[in-house]
C-alpha cells in the first residue's frame, strides 16, 4: 500500500514537471499522517520499519 501510495505520488510530481519529493517527505505523508486517516488507521498495526523500507526500496528503483 505505502509503494503504491509512493510511487503514484512520484508519477504525479513528474507528470506535473515537479521534482520527486524527498524521502523524508513521503515518510511524513504516506506513513505518519497516513495513520491517523481512517481509511489508512490499520498501519498503526504494522511495524513503520517495514513501511519505511519500501519508501527506500522505491526510492532506488527511481534513481
Amino acid at each position: 500500500m505505502v509503494w503504491n501510495d509512493s510511487l503514484a505520488c512520484c508519477q504525479q510530481k513528474y507528470r506535473s514537471g515537479e521534482k520527486k519529493p524527498y524521502l523524508s517527505q513521503l515518510q511524513k505523508q504516506l506513513i505518519t499522517q497516513s495513520k491517523n486517516t481512517e481509511d489508512r488507521e490499520w498501519l498503526s498495526e504494522v511495524s513503520a520499519i517495514p513501511l519505511q523500507q519500501s519508501l527506500n526500496d522505491l526510492n532506488q528503483a527511481l534513481l
